[in-house]
């Protein structure tokens, strides 16, 4: 992949290759991973950092909560690298400048980062919660860097209670493209937790997909926004978008990130010509990996059919055609060929299927649907518990007893405080990596172009047909034209 505004990314394409001939749905896992280049400096100044520091009453109760804010504020504030762009921003039900004192941003120094941290000595908890009004706020003051890279850390420990959903979501639209969120939310050491997840989660999703982390040590608050800063500013491109290319066989099902967190980004794809769809996928460094899931639903084809059904490519705001990575299957009638399941989707899938058994189980519960809340919650604790993902079922211990986590046998307990799940649900949407084995490669085209010839009644030049996405060595198989 050619250099992005400076910062290579490379992308690597994993497919079962064998589709029933009745048709079916194609399962890709997209991975995406900038490259250090070979000049490795990065120019501060084309990055601006905001933090939203939630100073509502209920960061004194109790006031240690402040105190650690306070203190991860100024070490992420210590951690500014000289000419980066930054503002610190108090949330109540406003939002009101602590530095710099009007509404713009100030530029990193010695001075003023001395400054940013005796402004946050004044800051104390009072007021409620209006997300959305951070958010705003944020927006106004990065757009007045339209050329940087923008940021925002956003901490808070309650939900949004004073601004209603519309508002909040309008809020998030608005910012959509226009910066990257890390959410942190605060709780307490027992779990208890009383901000809303599907609240953060929405934020988040839109603004970057990062993970949205729940703190319930505050010892640990600073750095956990030490290593927060740090990754933001080392981020070298923004405006990077995951393109996804069909023929009149394909159809795209959904897009989602599946990591480092599940995110849907089907809803905010953006046409790019025709069968062509951008999924914005925010800005990045040369230390980020994030792997994406394209469902593609393919139309049936007589067995035996071998086509090109799509292009994945991934690029940014840069001169230069990016490189594609071609989505090739074949139909078969074979089904020990077409079951198989590509390692990476099956690692994927069974994430997926954890996070939607979190999320089905604990509605259930919070509905006193007790017997579905078990079967969910259950399925969730053996799901956790086959990937070695023991902390996961700690949290779910929180609700449910777990009689037997291998066979998914709990006990929901009883009166369950809703605040208590929070934290399960937000983590359920962590992912871990897909393992470091590569996939068997992909069969490849002929490494010269073919001669001219025919097909879907046009003269090709390629080896696929720009209509129907046949291989020219496959199209004069039975039932290999357009269907």
């Amino acid at each position: 992949m050619p250099p992005a505004n400076g910062l290579p990314l490379r992308l690597s394409v994993h497919h079962t290759e064998y589709v029933p001939a009745d048709g079916a749905v194609v399962d890709v896992v997209a991975t995406v991973q900038g490259v250090e280049p070979e000049n490795g400096n990065v120019r501060h100044d084309g990055l601006a950092e905001v933090i939203l520091l939630d100073s509502s009453g209920s960061m004194g109760a109790p006031q240690a909560k402040m105190r650690a804010a306070r203190q991860a504020t100024a070490a992420a504030i210590d951690a500014l690298p000289d000419g980066v762009a930054f503002a610190v921003v108090a949330g109540t039900a406003n939002a009101t400048m602590v530095y710099p004192g009007d509404r713009r941003l100030a530029v990193a120094d010695e001075s003023t980062r001395a400054a940013a941290r005796n402004a946050l000595r004044h800051v104390a908890p009072h007021g409620g919660t209006a997300i959305g009004t951070w958010l705003l706020l944020a927006r106004r003051l990065l757009a007045t860097r339209p050329d940087a890279i923008g940021h925002v850390i956003l901490l808070t420990d309650g939900r949004n209670e004073s601004q209603r959903p519309a508002d909040l979501r309008a809020a998030v639209d608005g910012c959509v493209g226009r910066f990257t969120v890390d959410c942190r939310a605060i709780g307490s050491a027992d779990g208890v937790h009383d901000w809303d997840a599907a609240e953060l989660l929405g934020i988040a999703e839109a603004l970057g997909a990062n993970p949205v982390v729940p703190v319930e040590d505050l010892a640990g608050l600073a750095d956990e926004f030490r290593a927060v800063l740090t990754r933001a500013m080392s981020r070298r491109v923004a405006g990077v978008r995951l393109r996804v290319r069909t023929t009149g066989l394909t159809r795209v099902r959904f897009v989602k990130q599946v990591h480092p967190a599940i995110a849907d980004l089907t809803g905010r794809g953006e046409p790019a010509g025709e069968l062509t769809t951008d999924y914005p996928v925010g800005a990045w460094s040369p230390h980020d990996q994030r792997d994406y899931h394209v469902a593609l639903e393919v139309d049936a084809m007589a067995p035996g059919a071998r086509r090109r059904v799509g292009w994945v490519s991934v690029h940014a705001d840069a001169d230069g055609e990016p490189v594609e990575a071609p989505i090739t299957v074949e139909w078969t009638e074979d089904a020990l060929r077409y079951s198989e399941i590509n390692e990476s989707v099956a690692h994927y899938t069974r994430q997926q299927d954890y996070a939607a058994a979190v999320q089905r189980g604990l509605t259930a519960a919070r509905a006193g649907r007790a017997g579905e809340a078990e079967e969910h919650l259950g399925r969730a604790v053996a799901l956790a518990h086959a990937a070695g993902r023991d902390d996961d079922v700690v949290l779910l211990a929180r609700v449910v007893d777990v009689l037997d986590a291998a066979g998914g046998r709990v006990r929901l307990k009883p009166d369950v405080d809703a605040r208590l799940t929070q934290s399960s649900l937000v983590v359920s949407h962590h992912t871990s990596r897909w393992g470091p084995q590569e996939p068997p490669a992909q069969r490849s085209a002929p490494a010269g172009p073919p001669a001219p010839w025919r097909h879907c009644d046009e003269t090709q030049t390629g080896a696929y047909c720009e209509g129907c996405g046949a291989h020219h060595l496959a199209a004069d198989r039975p039932g290999a034209g357009r269907p």
